[in-house]
């Protein structure tokens, strides 16, 4: 190393070697980074303190060209260790700046507030939005129950908001792919509102464009209130939505897809194949439904995955191949199970397994049948009884 091509801070310079003077320090880092003497013996020559565990620490800081944004001054940086290994960040002597990405100093506290700020003002101008309240007697069947289960899920305790990550804590619906369904069909309607005063970080801003994470961001609700208020709209009235028959085994199948969607998932995991439900696996799972309960389907789910996973472990197949082969053989047991007239008692939730908030809800409150939303195959005749 050409130590006299480098710019030394001494009139800052607090280190362990403050006794020696200057040229003294520059033999020992000489002899630290340009002989083959050891530590050890360095420190024996210069009668160093053997207290000090890492030499290299204990030199002078050196200035480099990189200039602090604040206040102009150049940048110092601890001198790296023998074998060249340096993870030392640059910094100022004057106000403490950091050349990295979490600085705190008070030139990045103070860039950091105008940041955000100007931030602030892009995203109440984007979702600030004159939007006439809609009315909750205008509200489909499933506008109301997605509202409901999304209030039981979400709301604050102050019944102003709904939080986004409580969303997801308590559970919206039994995968992500429906609770993303559910919000952007409640924001498709005007129904829900993007708060523009949900933190910052629930949004992505560039000189572009402006997105949010539709999980991070919290929601302000959007229907007009009657005399019963926010209590009408998480606990709706279910006389006036069970008339709706069509409407309600809708749902129920609905919610029974994405029960046995989750189901399944679970059980490919435990068998520790890799799966990810694509178009076909929800066209075999539509067809059980027209014939089973979500339970009965459970109980399909649960022998396919397992007579995959033995098929696997007794033939030469890829375990990719026994993974793939989950859905025909769910397919060709639902057949043959209605074929045959096998009896196929519905299979219970795992304990561990937390029930959602729209099958609590759509089967509790809406339908009340409890247990008997997933041991009954979805009927119209049921809805109402």
């Amino acid at each position: 190393m050409k130590l006299e091509t480098l710019s030394f801070d001494w009139d800052n310079y607090v280190g362990k070697l403050k006794s020696f003077n200057r040229s003294q320090i520059i033999s020992i880092m000489d002899d630290y980074y340009n002989s083959n003497l050891s530590v050890a013996k360095i420190i024996s020559k210069y009668s160093i303190s053997r207290g000090i565990k890492n030499l290299s620490k204990e030199f002078p800081l050196i200035y480099i060209e990189e200039k602090c944004p604040y206040d102009k001054s150049n940048l110092v940086l601890e001198m790296p260790s023998r074998n060249g290994n340096s993870t030392r960040i640059p910094k100022c002597t004057i106000c403490g700046h950091e050349l990295k990405r979490n600085c705190n100093c008070k030139g990045c506290q103070e860039k950091n507030r105008k940041i955000r700020e100007q931030k602030r003002k892009i995203i109440i101008s984007a979702y600030t939005l004159n939007t006439n309240k809609v009315k909750y007697e205008d509200l489909s069947v499933s506008s109301k129950i997605y509202l409901s289960a999304l209030l039981h899920a979400g709301l604050n305790d102050e019944a102003s908001k709904i939080s986004g990550e409580k969303i997801i804590e308590e559970k919206l619906s039994p995968t992500y792919e429906f609770d993303r369904i559910i919000l952007e069909h409640l924001l498709s309607e005007n129904i829900i509102l993007v708060d523009p005063m949900s933190p910052i970080e629930a949004f992505s801003v560039n000189d572009l464009s402006i997105a949010y994470y539709i999980f991070k961001v919290n929601y302000l609700i959007n229907v007009e209130d009657d005399s019963e208020g926010i209590d009408n709209l998480e606990y709706p009235d279910r006389s006036n939505i069970i008339q709706y028959k069509e409407e309600c085994l809708a749902m129920w199948k609905q919610i029974a897809l994405y029960e046995c969607l989750e189901y399944l998932v679970e059980q490919m995991r435990e068998a520790r194949f890799e799966f990810n439900p694509q178009k076909k696996t929800k066209l075999v799972i539509n067809h059980l439904i027209e014939e089973y309960s979500i339970g009965q389907i459970w109980n399909l789910i649960y022998g396919s995955v397992n007579h995959a996973a033995a098929w696997y472990q007794k033939s030469n197949v890829s375990k990719k191949h026994a993974a793939n082969s989950v859905i025909t053989i769910l397919n060709n047991r639902g057949d043959r199970a209605k074929a045959e007239n096998w009896k196929l008692n519905p299979y219970h939730r795992s304990y561990d397994n937390k029930l959602s908030q729209i099958s609590m809800v759509f089967f509790d409150s809406i339908l009340q049948i409890g247990s008997e939303g997933y041991e009954k195959k979805p009927s119209i005749n049921i809805i109402g009884q």
